[in-house]
């Protein structure tokens, strides 16, 4: 008992604590953060965990009562016969396509304008950024019209017939005007934290402007660089509505209708569903998990500056 009590004695020590007066106040503070983070857990993951789950069940069981949280009879023949049955390896190339092409356009032109709006004061600066993001604002689905009537008409393109409609680039055109905006907010604050120091100590060196740039700016941007991408692609690879809208065959069409078509007007393939499901969410919890660091950094660095 002794023992017990000078652990306790000591550890009230080294944390600064009265242990009369604060140990009850710190244990029931912990046991409310532990409570909320464990709800906060089981809300966020909860869905996710019963999606997977489902995509293991035959059907028989996933329309079952009373439901089961665990599959009794696990099988993976829900992913073999969404593979099997439907072209789902021409809908992952064609998420794939969409989702890094258009990261690859909206990190590049992010990252120049980013660059040139938190380093150059030209006339009209700060007009240019706000109409830029303002443009972000807008609805997405108020732009639903127009961009369908865009990509169904002939490219103003001598030597170029047919329209864009039903094709990979209607949607990569799409993406990027949507996550371009997005991209230049996030970059122009992560230079805006940057000190002006590394491109006057470039030039000092004798490089030029853009060899600053490229060798001294780019290293020390790659947290926000990669936020960027990972935001980019992510939306890229999830988006449905304009998915829907701008393609109609097998050849352009991306994940996220891959699944839809699982849901019919009177029937509900839920298992196959499950396992689709799963597939389109991978890459966005692999991100999650394994490049959050990156993520958190690349957003909050702009709002400290030197």
């Amino acid at each position: 008992m002794s023992t017990e009590t000078s652990r306790l004695a000591r550890l009230t020590e080294s944390l600064g604590l009265d242990a009369d007066n604060e140990w009850p106040s710190v244990v029931r503070e912990r046991l409310i953060s532990y409570g909320l983070l464990g709800v906060y857990v089981f809300v966020v993951w909860f869905p996710i965990y019963y999606i997977l789950i489902t995509s293991f069940k035959p059907t028989s069981e996933v329309l079952s009562l009373p439901i089961t949280f665990f599959p009794h009879d696990a099988t993976i023949q829900n992913y073999v016969d969404i593979f099997n049955n439907r072209p789902f390896e021409l809908y992952t190339f064609n998420s794939l396509v969409v989702a890094s092409t258009t990261t690859v356009i909206v990190v590049t032109l992010g990252t120049l304008s980013g660059y040139t709006f938190s380093r150059y004061d030209f006339l009209g600066n700060k007009a240019l950024l706000l109409s830029i993001i303002a443009a972000r604002m807008i609805p997405p689905i108020a732009l639903i019209v127009p961009f369908f009537q865009i990509m169904s008409q002939p490219p103003l393109i001598g030597g170029i017939t047919g329209s864009l409609y039903d094709t990979r680039i209607a949607l990569i055109l799409t993406y990027t005007f949507f996550n371009l905006p997005f991209a230049v907010w996030i970059m122009k604050n992560y230079f805006d934290g940057v000190p002006e120091s590394l491109d006057e100590q470039a030039k000092v060196d004798g490089c030029s402007t853009w060899e600053g740039f490229v060798k001294i700016i780019l290293p020390v941007a790659k947290p926000g660089i990669a936020a960027t991408a990972i935001l980019a692609f992510i939306f890229s690879w999830n988006e449905f509505v304009f998915a829907l809208v701008l393609t109609s065959s097998e050849q352009a069409q991306t994940l996220p209708i891959a699944v839809s078509l699982f849901v019919a007007d009177d029937f509900v393939d839920w298992a196959h569903l499950a396992a689709g499901g799963m597939i389109a969410a991978l890459p966005g919890i692999l991100f999650g998990l394994f490049f959050q660091r990156y993520i958190v950094s690349g957003l909050t660095q702009g709002a400290v500056k030197e």
